[in-house]
């Protein structure tokens, strides 16, 4: 795991310094893969349980920020206090006091458990399987027999016959089977659509959470400088009235305000709108003050994109749901094949007949001869929609291969900027800043080069964060098979019971 140095503002001569460090709570990139085994959901509860509305979690998590000043004062010939200059191995020493404490804090897993209880695309997804697996059922139902009565002759005195009789369809070639088996693909199908949308869900859900992480910890960086900012402007004005300072200092500390100030009103408009995102794909109306808790570093693993692609092949529930189509095309084919076996009708009566004062019997079996229509029509439509599904299947493949190709040039960047403002960038910062500090104890002071200094420390940090967040996204959309629209995509089910009439009738 990469170790995020926290951020160390060394001690100028003239200007206040700040040490600022975030830790928090450890979070897995990583989810869990679908079990390759298809869950059937057709009789699945359309409602959540009760515990999957919990919301905080049982952990309390911490966010901790330390923060360190000296008095530059004597800079400007203001008596300073007898606080000693700290040295940053010892900022690194102080203890860090917990600024925030509260269970009321979000983390990943609680807002994915809150999602998947209240996202009504699943829901629809399930409802979808349960249709699936009710016209599953019915397209096996054998015909119900008829029963009936006859009178023949009536009216003819004497000659009257009246019987009573029962039908039955026999359905043969086991076409009733054939219809279950085809829709049973439907019930995986949709099965491994549901569990396509928790995925898509969860990657939602990751997404707008280091969105929204990323903006918090860049708020909070940008807030705790701009204390070093506003001290600048203070000092630079005292230098100015003291005749060791000039007016361009002072005005070069009041952009480096301003400026401060519009990274943190963009970092609180991105955090509000990340935050609303993440209420509105967890289903709720707002969050209320509670902190996210979470980490943004990754895993550090470098990842190769055949290796990704087969891993998503290989996990996919859009890419399996696909299949079972394939599957389902198949087994229709089978079906169709069946379908020119003629069911025998057959008809059993018994009845007495006035004119002998007997009883009798009638027995009857009939069956289409299958001349003029032998379902060429249908196995053939059959045979176009299995060609169909399987070139379904191969474009997904592309188009997932499509998908990785760019989201690891997202990755890839993103990996290659951390790894630079971590080994080198941020290192370099923080050098400058040391030789500042150098400078003042070699009674050299140039106001300008401290401003400039101090503002690149500032840019590489935030600028740091950001790769932070676009690389755990990068990570996001790979852990989660590169599936997104936990609210746009919605599976649904449009087959029907037509299987079962055509096995009955069509002749």
């Amino acid at each position: 795991m990469r170790i995020h140095t926290p951020y160390l503002f060394v001690a100028l001569a003239v200007v206040p310094v700040f040490s600022v460090g975030c830790s928090t709570a450890s979070q897995s990139l990583a989810r869990k893969r679908a079990d390759s085994t298809a869950i059937d959901h057709s009789d699945e509860s359309l409602t959540a349980d009760d515990d999957s509305n919990a919301f905080s979690p049982e952990t309390t998590s911490s966010v901790r920020t330390v923060a360190h000043q000296i008095d530059d004062a004597e800079a400007i010939g203001v008596p300073a206090d007898e606080t000693p200059l700290a040295t940053p191995a010892q900022l690194d020493a102080l203890p860090v006091p917990i600024e925030y404490e509260s269970a009321n804090v979000l983390t990943l897993e609680a807002i994915e458990q809150l999602a998947l209880s209240n996202n009504p695309a699943i829901q629809q997804a399930l409802a979808a399987s349960a249709r699936a697996g009710g016209i599953r059922t019915q397209v096996g139902l054998k015909p119900n027999p008829v029963f009936g009565f006859n009178g023949a002759q009536v009216g003819d005195a004497g000659t009257d016959q009246y019987s009573l009789f029962i039908e039955q369809t026999l359905v043969r070639g086991d076409k009733l089977a054939w219809n279950q088996q085809v829709i049973d693909h439907d019930v995986n199908t949709m099965n491994w659509l549901v569990e396509t949308q928790r995925e898509r869900l969860c990657t939602d859900i990751r997404l707008a959470f280091y969105q929204a992480l990323a903006a918090q910890k860049r708020l909070d960086l940008s807030r705790t400088f701009r204390t070093v900012a506003e001290q600048g402007v203070t000092i630079s004005e005292a230098r100015e009235k003291g005749a060791v300072g000039t007016r361009p200092d002072v005005l070069q500390s009041l952009i480096q305000l301003k400026e401060v100030d519009l990274a943190i009103q963009q970092a609180e408009f991105e955090y509000s709108a990340a935050r609303k995102e993440l209420a509105a794909l967890a289903g709720v109306a707002d969050f209320g003050p509670a902190m996210l808790v979470g980490d943004l570093d990754a895993a550090d693993v470098t990842r190769n994109a055949e290796t990704e692609f087969a891993q998503i092949v290989a996990t996919s529930p859009l890419l399996a749901a696909a299949q079972a189509r394939v599957d389902r095309a198949r087994s229709n084919v089978q079906r169709q094949r069946a379908q020119p076996i003629s069911n025998v009708k057959t008809h059993l009566g018994f009845g007495h007949d006035l004119a002998t004062g007997k009883e009798f019997a009638n027995v009857q079996l009939s069956l289409p001869l299958p001349v003029h229509n032998k379902n060429q029509g249908n196995m053939r439509a059959a045979h176009a929609e299995y060609r169909e599904a399987t070139q379904n299947v191969e474009r997904i493949r592309m188009s997932i291969r499509l998908d990785l190709a760019r989201v690891m040039r997202d990755y890839q960047e993103a990996d290659a900027t951390v790894r630079q403002y971590e080994e080198t960038i941020l290192p370099m910062a923080q050098e400058a800043l040391e030789l500042m500090q150098e400078t003042r104890d070699a009674g050299e002071f140039d106001f300008l080069r401290v401003l400039t200094a101090r503002r690149a420390y500032f840019d590489a940090n935030t600028k740091y964060v950001v790769s932070l967040g676009q690389l755990a996204q990068a990570n996001a959309k790979l852990d989660g098979l590169l599936l997104t629209g936990g609210l746009s995509n919605v599976a649904s089910y449009d087959g029907d019971d037509s299987l079962r009439g055509q096995a009955l009738s069509g002749q």
